[in-house]
């Protein structure tokens, strides 16, 4: 654009201003009999629950062509009134609350259903691990032909107890046949020969094992798995709780939006029956369709964030089978911008620390963790040891046969006791597990240091969050106080004829920016809340 057509477009704005300054006191009354309350918002209207049922935008009108100098063309080119969405809530509807979101989260969320089954894999690794006591039969079957055709059979149970390692066994053996005088030991009398035994570990393997050292590890990785779990199980309850409020303040967005609409339309009527009278110049007419179109766009966007919205809320809220439920627009609660929150308990912020540090997942996670590495150290300690082990075992033959005398003497019963020593003697291992270990318990008392402070950091800005959100919605409550009183007396000067178009939207924009304001701070207010019982240990709940 050169600057001859600037200046040209700058004139033709002026007169325009001044033809709407210039309409007469009577001709502005009745121009602005259409116009409503700038603050009366109506309600979002229904909405399905498949997401090509969401609430459909309003029907709005072609762009319409500057009106011609003919007052055919006038009547032509006349903008009708789109369809409307009915406004007002739908009392059938159950207002979706807080609370039964969380509940769906709690049964059918499929990443907290998921993260659950966290207990079931610990608690099979715990059974694999008992699985090291269980109880063992050996068998062993021979025949032998030659010189000396002999039969023989032996078998064993051996039983371990996670009981200071003691081991347990008993067996029965028979022989028969014909044995040469060095393996006169296989042969047995007719019933066969029973024995029993223990093994007393008393240095090496007596306070601990690694069979007993597993079984611990397994039982705290069971228990490991609730910190985990109830981790998880906060941070999805608190996604759900803001998702449920950007859902909540997105509707509200949607009302103001068309509610802005709705006075742009309902004086565009007037404006044209006054124009085809005469009574009020051309750019009158032009400019509220000026604002129509920019409002039709306004109300687009919000509907466009409604659906967003509701589109997140859906992967929290799910039906008895777990599949995703869109939440209707008429189930929005009631009188949210209303709602007037309890002011933060900010002088409780010791307390509120204390809570966290007993509470939070996070800390009882290290404990755990702590204990299950101090057993790893243990074993390497233990496993320095040299192994003497005390071993008891007795055997006895039985059935006929038994009396016989000589070398293959049948009627034995035996009684034996023994220490048996085994000195490790670079230690090489152990040591260097026991390093080890020693290594990871430190790292994970650094951890715990900063998880700690990472505590008392998140709690502290949870708790100022709550104190500056709510100081900034009694500040938007005012300013939409303000801004509403202004905009009322903006209307009434224009129904006198004292003002102008411009200014009467000017007004409206800041009425309505108002409210979005207040909309923000309360939907913040609620998220800051579900951020603080979050950072508190405790589950999101709704606010009283």
């Amino acid at each position: 654009m050169n600057s001859a057509a600037a200046w040209m477009s700058a004139f033709l704005g002026l007169i325009g201003l001044a033809a709407v300054a210039g309409c007469s006191s009577s001709d502005l009354a009745r121009s602005a009999a259409g116009l409503r309350d700038p603050i009366a918002l109506p309600v979002l209207p229904p909405a399905n629950t498949a997401p090509s049922q969401l609430p459909s935008p309003p029907v709005r009108p072609s762009a319409p062509a500057l009106p011609e100098d003919t007052d055919d063309a006038r009547a032509e080119h006349a903008p009708e009134d789109p369809p409307r969405i009915p406004p007002g809530d739908d009392p059938s509807a159950t207002p979706l609350e807080l609370s039964e979101l969380l509940q769906s989260v709690e049964q059918h969320f499929p990443l907290l259903l998921a993260v659950e089954q966290e207990r079931a894999i610990a608690s099979g690794q715990r059974l694999a691990a008992e699985g090291g006591f269980d109880l063992n039969l050996r068998t062993r079957g021979a025949a032998q032909g030659g010189s000396f055709p002999a039969n023989r059979f032996d078998g064993i149970l051996e039983q371990s107890t996670p009981f200071q390692g003691v081991s347990f066994y008993g067996g029965y053996r028979f022989g028969f046949g014909d044995f040469p005088a060095y393996y006169g030991d296989r042969l047995t009398a007719d019933g066969g020969e029973f024995r029993a035994g223990v093994a007393v570990p008393l240095l090496k393997d007596g306070r601990i094992d690694r069979r007993r050292a597993t079984l611990r590890q397994a039982q705290i990785t069971e228990s490991l798995a609730d910190p985990v779990v109830q981790r998880a199980r906060l941070d999805y309850l608190r996604a759900a709780a803001r998702a449920y409020w950007s859902w909540v303040a997105a509707g509200e967005h949607y009302r103001v939006a068309e509610s802005l609409l709705a006075l742009a339309r309902d004086r565009q009527a007037g404006f044209e029956e006054q124009f085809r009278r005469g009574q009020i110049a051309e750019f009158v007419v032009i400019d509220n369709r000026r604002l129509i179109a920019e409002r039709e766009g306004n109300l687009i966007s919000a509907e466009r964030r409604f659906q967003q919205t509701s589109f997140e809320l859906s992967l929290f809220l799910r039906d008895a089978e777990g599949n995703p439920v869109l939440p209707e627009s008429r189930r929005l609660p009631r009188g949210f911008v209303d709602r007037q929150p309890a002011p933060p308990q900010t002088e409780q912020l010791a307390d509120d620390i204390e809570t966290a540090y007993q509470l939070r997942p996070e800390l009882a996670r290290f404990g755990l963790l702590k204990e299950r590495v101090a057993v790893e150290l243990s074993l390497a300690q233990n496993q320095a040891l040299p192994g003497l082990n005390a071993v008891l075992t007795g055997a006895q033959d039985v059935g006929k046969g038994k009396k016989a005398t000589g070398l293959f003497a049948l009627d034995r019963s035996a009684l034996e006791g023994s220490l048996v020593l085994e000195v490790p003697l670079q230690r090489r291992e152990a040591r260097g597990r026991a390093q080890a270990a020693e290594a990871a318990l430190l790292q994970l008392l650094e951890q715990e240091r900063f998880a700690r402070d990472q505590i008392l950091t998140e709690v502290q800005d949870a708790v100022s969050n709550l104190d500056r959100t709510y100081a900034r919605l009694q500040q938007a409550r005012e300013e939409q106080r303000i801004a509403r009183l202004v905009a009322e007396m903006e209307l009434e000067r224009f129904q006198r004829g004292q003002g102008n178009l411009l200014e009467v939207n000017l007004r409206e924009l800041a009425a309505a920016g108002a409210a979005a304001k207040v909309i923000d701070a309360l939907a913040d207010y609620h998220r800051a809340q579900a951020d603080h019982q979050t950072a508190l240990g405790r589950d999101v709940l709704p606010p009283e």
